[in-house]
């Protein structure tokens, strides 16, 4: 199966290649044609058209890339939210899977501050097996009192067939608002 998924990959590379190639002769083609000869509204439907095209196989070789990559069967994916009054702002954080180094993230501003207006950040794609696993996150940053603090949040999944989604969040503590709290949770 990883034979096939590899040929397929391989031949949307090679057309990736040959529209690029046709692209770079067609410019270099109309560049030397003057505009007496070939009408400049067809050259630009022509020149739309075949952007269009590679746009598209470019879509399509990242898309087969990520499911060979990451086939869903052991796809593992874990996102990262921040509650907007969550008495935290986040600089960095530090994820490990099964006390093996998974990645780690600096935040801008901007990021920090599309956080939490609700966004979601896609932290990490990977493989595992099937089977029990565990997750940690160290959370670096800011507390309410503006001083830098490191907390961590650790759990256990367990990993069955088919595509697994974590989520970390930060959050405000319950009964105490100028506390965060780290959590790690499954979803769906």
């Amino acid at each position: 199966m990883a034979k096939d998924w590899l040929s397929a990959l391989n031949a949307m590379n090679g057309r990736l290649r040959i529209a690029s190639a046709v692209l770079a002769l067609f410019f270099c083609f109309w560049s030397a044609t003057s505009t007496a000869e070939v009408p400049t509204a067809e050259l630009a439907k022509k020149t739309e058209q075949l952007k269009q095209d590679i746009v598209n196989l470019n879509r399509e070789l990242m898309k087969l890339e990520e499911d060979v990559l990451y086939p869903l069967d052991t796809q593992v994916v874990i996102f990262l939210g921040v509650d907007e009054n969550a008495p935290f702002t986040l600089e960095s954080v530090e994820l490990l899977i099964d006390k093996k180094f998974a990645t780690s993230y600096l935040y801008s501003d901007r990021e920090i501050q599309a956080l939490k207006r609700g966004g979601v950040q896609r932290l990490h794609v990977g493989n595992l097996t099937t089977g029990g696993h565990n997750i940690q996150a160290v959370f670096n940053g800011r507390g309410a009192d503006n001083k830098f603090f490191r907390s961590t949040a650790k759990a256990s999944f367990s990993k069955q067939a088919g595509a697994k989604y974590l989520e970390l969040r930060v959050e405000p503590r319950p009964g105490q608002p100028m506390q965060p709290t780290f959590r790690i949770q499954e979803l769906r």
